[in-house]
């Protein structure tokens, strides 16, 4: 299930500045000519039709018509590899179709589906609502789905079957819930754009090293209020305690949202406003919570990164404030 924090962290950990890197944008980014680089691109429509040395994409439609000699890592509401690819396709998407050779396959989605003519020399994961495999996966298939159609071939078949839930309340609460928060944001951008920008700053510096400070951290924090909540002296001091740190919790992939919209737009040369550079942002994050099962290992990764962020970034803030007091 480590797959989805890939998804998010290969697009935070994308080097700027980086000399080997091709940037493409606009509403219909095309590559028609071979690039004897690492291609990031991102538009309504992405397509490309010459060989790359490996590709990162987030469209409307995505498809990929020629060789990609290393990985390729792409999030969309289409998605459709047909060129051969010679690393692993990671991939996040409404309806995905692998239809060209690839070494590994890490895919989630409403709809996926590997090609008759598809060759995955190793492992294919699997997670969407229908699932059909028509191709030839060489060694283990792992699929997590609703429904699933295996007419091809595998070395190893591993099936596990997605409930449906009973009612669609679960499924409107989310949506409404990320409407609520996708509000909080845009007013934290609008009317508290240093503080936001400073935790920011420190998530696209270090987002590795973050998300495993943030985690840690999390847990540190909830064993710390519980210990002190058992005296009774302490009670009111956990309980101010423990309403800031739902309240940081439930902020923290915020930054995360925003984080992710200012690579994605700064790699592709287009230059929005603050606001909706988050809105780009927490649409593609949210794009990945909502999938199935996998979902909530992205929640966590986002957690913990923005979690640890804020607490580097107060860090940052503490030492001058101390100095002043101090003189």
């Amino acid at each position: 299930m480590r797959h989805l924090a890939i998804v998010i962290l290969a697009l935070l950990l994308i080097p700027s500045g980086a000399q080997a890197l091709t940037l493409l944008g606009g509403d219909r980014a095309l590559v028609d000519a071979p690039i004897s680089d690492d291609v990031v691109v991102s538009g309504g429509t992405v397509t490309v039709r010459a060989p790359v040395d490996s590709l990162t994409a987030v469209g409307g439609t995505v498809t990929v018509d020629a060789p990609v000699a290393g990985d390729v890592i792409a999030a969309g509401g289409t998605l459709i590899v047909n060129g051969d690819v010679g690393g692993k396709v990671l991939a996040a998407g409404g309806e995905i179709e692998l239809n060209g050779n690839a070494t590994n396959a890490l895919v989630m989605g409403g709809t996926v589906r590997i090609g008759r003519d598809a060759v995955i020399e190793r492992d294919a994961v699997i997670s969407a609502g229908e699932v059909v495999n028509e191709g030839s996966v060489l060694r283990n298939l792992t699929v997590s789905g609703a429904t699933f159609s295996n007419t091809g071939t595998a070395g190893n078949v591993t099936f596990e079957e997605q409930q449906e839930p009973d009612t669609a309340l679960p499924g409107l609460f989310a949506v409404l819930s990320a409407i609520g928060f996708l509000i909080l944001g845009l007013l934290l951008v609008r009317l508290l754009p240093g503080p936001f920008t400073a935790v920011v700053r420190e998530v696209e510096k270090s987002p590795v090293v973050l998300t495993v400070l943030g985690f840690v951290a999390i847990l540190v924090t909830a064993i710390l209020l519980l210990i002190v909540a058992v005296t009774i002296i302490g009670l009111p001091v956990a309980l101010v305690g423990g309403l800031l740190f739902l309240v940081a919790l439930m902020i923290s992939s915020l930054f995360v949202a925003y984080a992710l919209g200012d690579v994605i737009a700064s790699r592709t040369g287009w230059k929005p406003g603050p606001m909706a550079i988050f809105v780009l942002g927490f649409v593609i994050l949210q794009i990945l919570t909502f999938i199935p099962l996998l979902g909530a290992l992205v929640q966590v990764v986002a957690v913990s990164l923005g979690y640890g962020g804020l607490l580097y970034a107060l860090r940052s803030a503490w030492p001058p404030g101390a100095g002043r007091g101090a003189t």
